[in-house]
């Protein structure tokens, strides 16, 4: 006598292979941090660094950003100037005014 529903012979082919497809599609979307990146390079906070926005930009006030924000790099961006889409986790982005004050605070 033929089982009837799902517990047939062959029936839980049609269950896995698209759960593999599907899970293999997901992890495929993944972003995977560089080789020999630390745990800490994803924690770039720049609202750690808003506290210096409105202030100089002075070597000092770039350090303690940098730190406030957890991030390992700054990088500085002029008026005006175009910035490459070459995105770094670990990297805080301070925007300059024509005055070298701070105007805004991102990662990446």
């Amino acid at each position: 006598m033929p089982v009837e529903g799902p517990a047939r012979e062959g029936d839980w082919t049609r269950l896995v292979v698209p759960m593999a497809v599907l899970l293999a599609s997901v992890a495929a979307c993944s972003v995977m941090p560089p080789a020999g990146a630390s745990a800490r390079a994803e924690v770039c906070r720049p609202h750690g660094a808003e506290a210096w926005i409105g202030r100089a930009a002075s070597a000092a006030v770039i350090e303690q950003a940098r730190l406030d924000s957890g991030s390992q790099a700054v990088r500085l961006v002029m008026p005006g100037e175009r910035v490459p889409q070459v995105q770094e986790l670990d990297r805080l982005n301070l925007f300059l005014d024509e005055r070298s004050l701070v105007t805004r605070a991102t990662c990446g």
